[in-house]
C-alpha cells in the first residue's frame, strides 16, 4: 500500500469508528435489543487503525523489511 491508500484507509475506520460511537450514545428503547453490535465493530476498527498507523509510520521512516 503507498501513503495514499493508507491515508485512505485510515480516514474510511476512522468514519466508521465515529459513526458506530453516535449509534453506541444513543439511547436505547426499553425493551428492545440492538440488532447491530456496536462495540465489537469499534474494537476491530481501533485494532485496524492501530495496524493502519504503525504501517504508515514504516512508510514514513523509509525503513522496510
Amino acid at each position: 500500500m503507498d501513503m495514499t491508500t493508507t491515508i485512505l484507509a485510515l480516514a474510511g475506520l476512522t468514519t466508521v469508528f465515529g459513526l458506530c460511537l453516535l449509534g453506541e450514545r444513543r439511547p436505547r428503547q426499553f425493551g428492545k435489543v440492538r440488532l447491530f453490535p456496536y462495540i465489537p465493530v469499534m474494537i476491530v476498527c481501533l485494532v485496524l487503525v492501530l495496524a493502519v498507523m504503525a504501517h504508515a509510520l514504516t512508510l514514513l521512516s523509509g525503513r522496510h523489511g
